[in-house]
C-alpha cells in the first residue's frame, strides 16, 4: 500500500508538471502575441517596400515612400534603403550614419536569405535602442542589391510588457538573438531569473531560479523564426502549491503508517528478543572470560525458548570449564616433565665436561689436551641452551641475545690467561627462535670464538672481538664474530674438523657460513640465516623490534667495516 501511495504521488507530481508546463508555453504565447505580431508587421511592411520601384531602384521618391510608410508605426523609428555595399541611400529619418557596411549587424543580416531581425544595437539616428528588422534584396540572378531596414523601438516593446495584464506574480520577458534581454515587465526580478539567458536546446523546457520573492519556475518560448524569444516565470508556490499538498498528503501518509507499524514492531521485538539476546551475549563474553560460575537466572522471565537456550548454554559452560581444568592440569604436568627434562639433561651435559676435564688433566699431549677443551666448549654450548630451556617460561623459543652474551663470556672466561687482554663487545638485535635454531647457532658460536681466542692474537697481545646479530635485507640474520687480530692465515689443507663443523652447522640451519678478511687487520667469521620472526621479505629499517643492543667488555667500540669474501678453512681450526 505505501509503495502504491509513492507511485501514485511520484505520478501526480509529474502530470502536474507537464500541466504546468503546457500552461506556462501557452501563458508565454499569448502575452507575447502583440510584441510576435510587431515583428510579423514590420517583416510585412519590409516586404510591401521592397516592391515598391521606388524604393527596390531609389530614386527621389525613396524617402517620401519611406517616410509614408512610417507614419502611423509607433513601434519603427526609422526606415531605410541600404544597397549591397552597406551605404544609406535613403531613410525615413535623417541617418547620421551613411554607410553601414562595417556594422556586425549589416554582416549578420546580408547572409541571410531572408527577414532577420538583429540583436539590440544603439542608433545615433534615433539617439536610442533598436533591433534592425533587415530584408535582403536578391536581383533575378540571385546576387545581393541591398536591403530594406526597419528599426524597432525597443523602448516601445518595454511600454508593452508594462502595460500588459498578466497573473499576479508574473515575470514577463523578451530576448534577442543573442540571448540578451532587451524588455521586460519587472527589469529588477527580470534580471534575477533569467540571468542565464536562452540557450539552444532549452526552448519549452521548464527551468528553475531563485528571485528575491523566492524560487522560481520558467520557461522560454520563440516567437520568430529570426532568434526572438520570450520568456515567463511564476512564483513555484503559485504553480505547484496544490501539487505540494497533494503529493505530501499521498506519500507522508504511507510514510506515517509505515512509522508506526515500525515502531510496534521495535518495541515488541526489544521487549521479547532484542533485550534477552544482549544478556545472552553479555553472559557468553563472561564465559570466554573464564567466568564459568555465573549462571543465566535472569532468563526466568524469558520466553521458552531463551530459558532453553540458557539452560543449554549453562552445561556447555560447565562441560568447559571442566575441560579447562583438565587442560590445565595436563599443561602443568607437561611443562613440569619438560623442565625436569632439561634440567637432567643439563647436568648430564655437566657430568661430561667434569670427565672431559679430568680426562684432559691426565694428558700429557698438549693438541690432546686442547681437543678436549674444545669438545669440553661444545658440550658446555649444549648445557648452556638447556639451561636456558630450564629457566625460560617458554619452552618453544630461547632469546637468541642472552644465550650469545652468557656463552660467549663463558668462552672467554673458559679460555685462561691467554685472552685477558682481549675485549669482548656485543651488538645484538633482540630476537627469539626454536631450540633446534639455537643449538647449531650456539655450537657454531663456540667454533668461531674458540678459534678467534686461539688463532687471532698470538703472544697475548691487546686485542678486540666483536659478536653481532643483525638483520639483513631479505629477512635475514647475520651472526658474525669480528676480531682485529692477525688476519687470515693459509690454509694448511681446508680439512680441519672446526672448519667442517662451521659449513655443517651452517647447512643445518638453511644457511651459509663464510669468513672475510676484514679491512685494516683481523677477520670476519659469519653466517647468515632466516629470520626466525620474519614473516617474508626484507626487514624494514624502522622496524622497532630490530633496535640493536650494544655492549661490551671492556671499551665500546663500533667496528663495522666493510668486508672482502674468502674461504672457510683458513685460520679456523
Amino acid at each position: 500500500m505505501a509503495a502504491i501511495s509513492v507511485i501514485q504521488g511520484i505520478d501526480r507530481v509529474q502530470r502536474d508538471v507537464a500541466d504546468v508546463r503546457e500552461r506556462m508555453i501557452e501563458s508565454a504565447h499569448a502575452s507575447a502575441a502583440q510584441e510576435e505580431s510587431v515583428f510579423a508587421s514590420g517583416e510585412q511592411v519590409l516586404r510591401a517596400l521592397s516592391n515598391q520601384p521606388q524604393v527596390r531602384e531609389p530614386g527621389s521618391d525613396c524617402t517620401k515612400a519611406l517616410s509614408d510608410a512610417l507614419k502611423g508605426v509607433v513601434y519603427f523609428s526609422n526606415l531605410l534603403r541600404v544597397d549591397a555595399g552597406g551605404t544609406v541611400l535613403c531613410a525615413a529619418n535623417s541617418p547620421s550614419e551613411h554607410n553601414v557596411a562595417a556594422e556586425s549587424w549589416w554582416q549578420a543580416a546580408i547572409r541571410q536569405t531572408g527577414f532577420s531581425v538583429t540583436p539590440e544595437t544603439f542608433s545615433s539616428a534615433v539617439q536610442q535602442d533598436v533591433m534592425r528588422g533587415v530584408l535582403p534584396l536578391m536581383s533575378p540572378r540571385g546576387s545581393l542589391e541591398g536591403a530594406v531596414v526597419a528599426a524597432f523601438d525597443v523602448g516601445w516593446l518595454d511600454i508593452l510588457l508594462r502595460n500588459r495584464p498578466l497573473a499576479e506574480n508574473t515575470v514577463l520577458a523578451v530576448f534577442d538573438s543573442t540571448g540578451a534581454m532587451i524588455a521586460a515587465n519587472n527589469q529588477q526580478e527580470a534580471r534575477q531569473i533569467f540571468r542565464f539567458g536562452p540557450a539552444r536546446g532549452q526552448q519549452e523546457q521548464l527551468l528553475s531560479a531563485n528571485g528575491a520573492a523566492g524560487a522560481w519556475t520558467y520557461v522560454f518560448v520563440p516567437i520568430s523564426s529570426s532568434g526572438i524569444s520570450v520568456g515567463i516565470a511564476r512564483r513555484n508556490r503559485d504553480l505547484y502549491g496544490g501539487t505540494y499538498l497533494h503529493v505530501a498528503t499521498d506519500l507522508l501518509l504511507p510514510v506515517f503508517m509505515l512509522a508506526l507499524a515500525y515502531a510496534a514492531i521495535w518495541i515488541a521485538t526489544d521487549r521479547l528478543i532484542i533485550r534477552w539476546l544482549i544478556y545472552l551475549r553479555r553472559i557468553a563474553m563472561a564465559y570466554s572470560r573464564g567466568h564459568y560460575s555465573i549462571r543465566p537466572v535472569a532468563l526466568a522471565a524469558a520466553p521458552s525458548e531463551f530459558r532453553d537456550l540458557g539452560d543449554t548454554i549453562s552445561v556447555m559452560a560447565g562441560a568447559v570449564e571442566d575441560r579447562d581444568r583438565r587442560l590445565r592440569a595436563a599443561l602443568e604436568q607437561k611443562s613440569l616433565l619438560i623442565r625436569e627434562t632439561h634440567h637432567r639433561v643439563k647436568n648430564n651435559l655437566q657430568i661430561v665436561m667434569s670427565l672431559l676435564s679430568l680426562q684432559a688433566g691426565r694428558l700429557r699431549d698438549p693438541a690432546a689436551q686442547q681437543a678436549l677443551r674444545q669438545a669440553q666448549f661444545r658440550v658446555n654450548a649444549l648445557a648452556l641452551v638447556h639451561r636456558i630451556l630450564y629457566e625460560n617460561e617458554d619452552f618453544g623459543a630461547i632469546d637468541l641475545r642472552k644465550m650469545i652474551q652468557d656463552l660467549s663470556r663463558q668462552i672467554h672466561e673458559a679460555a685462561g690467561s691467554a685472552t685477558r687482554n682481549l675485549q669482548l663487545e656485543f651488538n645484538l638485535a633482540p630476537c627469539r627462535a626454536a631450540s633446534d635454531l639455537a643449538v647449531p647457532l650456539t655450537l657454531f658460536l663456540v667454533e668461531a670464538l674458540t678459534n678467534a681466542f686461539r688463532h687471532a692474537f698470538p703472544d697475548e697481545t691487546r686485542g678486540t672481538i666483536e659478536v653481532s646479530l643483525l638483520p639483513v635485507p631479505g629477512g635475514k640474520l647475520r651472526l658474525a664474530i669480528e676480531d682485529d687480530g692477525i688476519g687470515l692465515n693459509p690454509p694448511d689443507d681446508g680439512a680441519g674438523i672446526g672448519s667442517r663443523l662451521i659449513e655443517g652447522f651452517a647447512r643445518q640451519v638453511g644457511g651459509t657460513a663464510s669468513v672475510h678478511q676484514r679491512e685494516g687487520g683481523g677477520t670476519i667469521v659469519a653466517l647468515t640465516f632466516d629470520d626466525p620472526e620474519a614473516e617474508g621479505g626484507p626487514v624494514p629499517a624502522d622496524n622497532p623490534f630490530r633496535a640493536t643492543e650494544r655492549g661490551t667488555i671492556g671499551n665500546a667500540a663500533d667496528r663495522r667495516n666493510h668486508t672482502a669474501p674468502a674461504t672457510v678453512s683458513n685460520h679456523v681450526e
